[in-house]
């Protein structure tokens, strides 16, 4: 047996400790690696870690610089300014113990390539839909054909934290063909590949993007410090951040809550009472969640880069932020700021992408105020610009363009002229520059112009206001640099604007082809001018004195000032109201908001008492607001609503108003039925802005009455409770309509026979323009242009339909549909509204089809079938019709009452021949309704979702009848 000889194991374990003593070897930080590209002419952070106080000595081309490690055992040289170098050398780090090296380094350009999917969106390796391609091939093309050992490029994996990870992998890709090239940002590609071919020297891209991420993510502590507008973003940010005050704010009331509770839960069990329940943990202080919130994928995909040394960044985001409008200005310069600070490059360059034009939905001003935004941040800045790419489209139903080309481009004709000097190459598209007025005629001067192009000969686009706000496609002509606005309906214009529409396309380059992109002019009139306008241009309807409601007595009967409502006998074409408000130390506020008309009763707009039977629940359309109260969002808005009733109401959101509460007083309460003469209520409401525009409640009070312009800045938004008409030695309204002579029944009479000679032998029932849909309210009313149905009191025994549609390229087409009466009642053969009971999902008898098109089949049919009602309908063929499918919205399809008012259909079919007569489907849209003649071409038979009225200048639907 052998003896163990503790003397010769010493050594041996001697050796095994001290190896485990230095086991903190030097590291370079990942970003250090093979293939890397560090920035030239500029000082160049190199760093890493080691133990603290370890000497490390970085070796690169003919530089050496020795540092020691700090106490978090972190260290940083900085190389001196490096000449641009294709040459593959070695940058070394080393230590006592060991040495680490990047292999292959150049030396050239670096930039960040950053945002979201259309940043994202690689060459070849996504989709079929999300790949690039353009006319000189698809992105798998140029992969293959690629090969720029020169061009380095890393992507960053998706993935977020909620502190800073200073040590994620970095891997450094050279573009030669493979499937790292295919998966690589087509924009930034692009963008590079340009550099490579101008500049001749190496291009790192440093690449961190994901799609559908918003900009707050990207974004550093840093930023969010560094903007006032965004001071509720850094205080969730620093409250969660060691050393901060925020955070030492935070932490110490919550300490001092939690040792008051403790006190008083310590003496309730000593005393045997029920303890008291905790203090809630403060929100500020909960971990963030997801990767959508502040600063989280800056933390894993952007700090572990930080502070590479880089030329600039470009950035491709926004179509998170659209709801943002004017704020992603703030929000975008945080980014900047943040990546400025963080990387220690104040003059880093920025550039960065205008969203494409697409059909989002909602209101169609939204993308154009976002684009207002973006080329507000970039005229901020220094060292910063904006690509436009409103040309580069092809289709605006895919949000991510194809044509990846042209973005990275035109981002580096920027950075070429403005980071490397080529004054040669231009890089901006055209700007406005001056403008002015000459009698109707907006005078634009532009700047990075010298000659204009337009790719199919004529301008859109432009529009033109006058005092009103109401905007009107305007004729435009170029003059030199200039461009000359006007239209014929707008003699003393006051605002302009160019593509202010989501799905606009750039048509008016400059010589370079450079686009130019969407910009506004707004006018801001004062109170006085409003009011001289409106007397001028419009009819007055009431003047009345805001603090006289006690004389109402009964409250059916208005004490105006003035009332002109009897001359009033025309077609109501807007509705304005104008509020001037002045409180006891003679400082008057006013608003002034205008809308399409929600009735075409004069007599129900004005205060809404029992005896006029006003009583509305519902949306308005096309509102335009100006005031000189802050906190008022003024201009256009596509939406708002009405709360007009003389009952008594309560909180619950029973209209369903988005953004309005079940739990105050605000923009969807309920009315009271039981409490016909009650409170009262007279408010206007721009619901996407939760803003009440202006409320006043509570009529009989007088001089208590509620009175506010904007929301209450405590309580109830709509002033319910405030009587607040008592801080007003003045308060006055105004109601003014526009009209236009209604048309007679012989007028249109002569329209129908015109097309279908036979029909002059009916009764004309209803006359209805189409695009005026969106005026139904509650969807209880129709504003007819001609309703006979009073006087038509007998039974119908025939019904016919004649729908007449102008495109928007002149073009009409027709069609006539008579059948035996599906319902005695004329009340019911018109548009169905809930109030009529107009509900059919039947068969119908000895259907007559005449036509100027031969989009459906005429003649004569044994039956058809209708689909009449208010509600929402879903596409199972729940009527059993002969040929309908479960699949696709068509002649069967199941109503849902219980969403009523909601959708709304009038459809008429001959399902014996497959075929959709015509539909009208979506009413409260308004111009964006569902329209068609013969089935839709594509996708739904029946029109559904096709928002086609927008396609038409003229859509007009008469009712005719025969009465037994």
């Amino acid at each position: 047996m052998m003896k163990f000889r503790w003397r010769q194991l010493l050594p041996a374990a001697a050796l095994i400790l001290s190896g485990t003593a230095a086991e903190a070897k030097v590291e370079l930080a990942p970003v250090f690696s093979d293939n890397a590209v560090l920035q030239r002419d500029m000082e160049v952070p190199v760093w890493g870690w080691a133990d603290p106080g370890e000497s490390v000595t970085v070796k690169f081309a003919d530089q050496t610089q020795t540092t020691t490690a700090g106490t978090d055992g972190k260290w940083m040289v900085k190389l001196s300014p490096l000449s641009a170098s294709k040459e593959n050398r070695t940058l070394e780090a080393s230590g006592p113990t060991n040495t680490v090296s990047a292999k292959n380094v150049l030396v050239g350009e670096v930039w960040i390539a950053s945002g979201q999917s259309n940043m994202e969106m690689p060459l070849w390796g996504g989709g079929a839909n999300f790949r690039h391609r353009n006319a000189n091939g698809t992105g798998k093309e140029v992969a293959d054909k690629t090969n720029i050992p020169t061009f380095r490029f890393t992507r960053m994996p998706r993935q977020w934290s909620g502190t800073a990870m200073p040590k994620e992998p970095v891997k450094w890709n050279l573009a030669v063909p493979g499937k790292e090239l295919e998966d690589a940002s087509a924009a930034a590609f692009f963008f590079a590949r340009e550099l490579v071919k101008e500049l001749d020297v190496p291009v790192g891209i440093i690449g961190a993007y994901w799609g559908g991420t918003r900009i707050e993510p990207w974004t550093p502590p840093e930023g969010f410090n560094s903007v006032p507008e965004l001071a509720n973003i850094a205080r969730t940010v620093n409250a969660k951040l060691p050393g901060t005050s925020d955070y030492k704010a935070v932490s110490d009331k919550v300490m001092a809550d939690y040792a008051a509770w403790m006190e008083k839960y310590r003496n309730a069990i000593a005393n045997g009472q029920q303890p008291p329940t905790p203090p809630a943990f403060p929100a500020e202080q909960q971990p963030f969640n997801n990767h959508q919130q502040p600063t989280v994928l800056f933390n894993k995909m952007l700090a572990t880069y930080v502070p590479y040394a880089v030329r600039g960044a470009i950035w491709y985001q926004g179509e998170a932020n659209l709801g943002d409008r004017m704020l992603y200005k703030h929000k975008m310069q945080a980014l900047l700021n943040g990546w400025r600070k963080v990387f220690n490059n104040p003059g880093m360059s920025f550039y960065f992408a205008q969203l494409a034009p697409f059909t989002y939905g909602g209101d169609p001003t939204v993308l154009p105020q976002l684009w207002e935004a973006q080329q507000a941040f970039a005229d901020a800045n220094e060292k910063v610009g904006m690509a436009v790419i409103t040309d580069a489209v092809h289709n605006i139903r895919d949000i991510h363009p194809a044509d990846k080309e042209v973005v990275g481009k035109r981002l580096a004709y920027l950075a070429l002229k403005n980071d490397y000097g080529r004054s040669d190459i231009k890089a901006d598209s055209p700007r406005l520059k001056d403008s002015k007025v000459e009698g109707n005629t907006f005078v634009l001067d532009f700047k990075f112009v010298e000659s204009w192009k337009n790719a199919d000969g004529n301008i859109p686009f432009f529009e033109i206001a006058g005092m009103d706000g109401a905007f009107y496609p305007a004729k435009a002509v170029i003059d030199g640099t200039k461009i000359r606005v006007s239209s014929d309906r707008v003699a003393a214009p006051k605002s302009v604007r160019y593509m202010w529409n989501q799905t606009n396309e750039g048509k008016l380059a400059n010589e370079a082809g450079l686009v130019l992109g969407s910009f506004r002019i707004q006018y801001t009139p004062t109170y006085g001018e409003l009011l001289a306008y409106y007397q001028t241009n419009s009819k007055l309807v009431y003047e009345y004195d805001l603090k006289s409601g006690s004389g109402f007595g009964d409250k059916t009967k208005v004490r105006y000032t003035l009332d002109n409502s009897d001359a009033i006998k025309g077609k109501l074409t807007r509705i304005t109201y104008v509020v001037r408000l002045e409180d006891k130390n003679g400082n008057a506020q006013f608003v002034c908001v205008s809308m399409d008309p929600f009735t075409q009763d004069v007599k129900q707009i004005g205060v809404p008492v029992r005896s006029t039977g006003a009583q509305f629940q519902t949306r308005v359309r096309n509102l335009n607001v100006h005031s000189n109260v802050d906190s008022i969002k003024t201009g256009l808005f596509n939406e708002g609503n009405i709360e007009f009733w003389p009952n008594n109401y309560a909180q619950r959101n029973a209209a369903r108003v988005p953004n309005a509460s079940d739990f105050a007083y605000d923009f969807g309460d309920q009315i009271d039925n039981n409490v016909k003469i009650g409170y009262g209520s007279m408010q206007i409401h721009n619901f996407s802005a939760r803003q009440t525009i202006f409320a006043y409640n509570k009529f009989e009070a007088g001089a208590n009455a509620d009175l506010g312009i904007g929301n209450q800045p405590v309580d109830n938004p709509d002033w319910t409770f405030s009587s607040s008409a008592k801080n007003y030695n003045k308060a006055t309204l105004y109601v003014f309509v526009d009209e236009v002579p209604r048309k007679s029944e012989s007028e249109l009479m002569g329209q129908v026979t015109a097309r279908v000679p036979e029909a002059g032998a009916m009764k004309l029932a209803y006359a209805y323009d189409l695009r005026t849909g969106n005026n139904f309210g509650d969807r209880t009313r129709v504003n007819y242009e001609f309703d006979n149905s009073s006087v038509l009191t007998g039974k119908a025994k025939r019904v016919a339909y004649l729908m007449v549609l102008t495109g928007n390229d002149n073009r009409e087409s027709w069609v006539y549909a008579a059948m035996d009466a599906f319902d005695p009642s004329v009340a019911k053969l018109g548009v169905p509204t809930k109030s009529t009971g107009a509900f059919f999902q039947k068969k119908i008898a000895n259907l007559e089809v005449k036509s100027n098109t031969n989009k459906v089949k005429a003649g004569t049919f044994a039956e058809g079938n209708i689909e009449f009602w208010s509600c929402n309908y879903s596409n199972p063929n729940a009527a059993g019709i002969p040929g309908a499918s479960d699949t696709t919205f068509d002649f069967g399809d199941e109503r849902t009452p219980g969403v009523d008012p909601g959708y709304g259909s009038m459809q008429i079919h001959n399902f014996g021949e497959k075929q959709t007569i015509f539909a009208y489907n979506n009413f409260p849209a308004g111009r964006n309704a569902d329209i068609g003649i013969g089935n839709q071409p594509a996708n739904n038979p029946d029109w559904t979702f096709s928002g086609a009225l927008k396609n038409y200048k003229n859509a007009w639907l008469y009712v005719l009848v025969d009465m037994e």
